[in-house]
């Protein structure tokens, strides 16, 4: 990072913005072709959890490749007059699996929705079927905080 005064090294400041933010960018590779996808996510335990659908271009690049990489963007406001922006930023890389078993995906979906403040609910074996898991360990970040207090 150029601008090391707004380098955050804290892994309990990371954790919050993991914790606070609600979308993430999610990066991917297609052979030589990059793919980005807006997400919701749930986290815990250094990992991102992501649902989509049984079939899709998201699940055939991580089939392909599962490394990843993501961004968490928080309090993004334009400074009039500095040319610049407040925010709190992550980015980060990791490694993608594709949770298969029911019970995985029923913790997974928990960990999605409690995310947004949902209690946890059982999730029957037809729902979960309709839906696909995606776990994102995260292996490092880099975290940048600009004009906040």
């Amino acid at each position: 990072m150029i601008n090391k005064k707004k380098e955050v090294t804290d892994k309990n400041k990371i954790e919050e913005i993991l914790k606070k933010a609600i979308w993430c960018q999610l990066a991917m590779t297609d052979g030589d072709q990059p793919y980005v996808i807006p997400l919701n996510y749930g986290y815990r335990d250094n990992a991102l959890y992501i649902h989509c659908a049984k079939k899709g271009m998201k699940l055939d690049i991580i089939r392909k490749n599962p490394k990843v990489a993501f961004n968490v963007t928080l309090d993004d406001e334009y400074l009039e007059g500095l040319l610049t922006m407040k925010f709190q930023s992550m980015n980060g890389t990791g490694k993608a699996y594709i949770i298969e078993d029911e019970e995985g995906k029923r913790e997974a979906l928990n960990c999605l929705t409690g995310h947004f403040g949902a209690e946890p609910v059982y999730h029957s074996a037809k729902s979960l079927n309709t839906i696909v898991m995606i776990k994102v360990e995260i292996v490092e970040t880099t975290c940048k905080i600009s004009y906040m207090d």
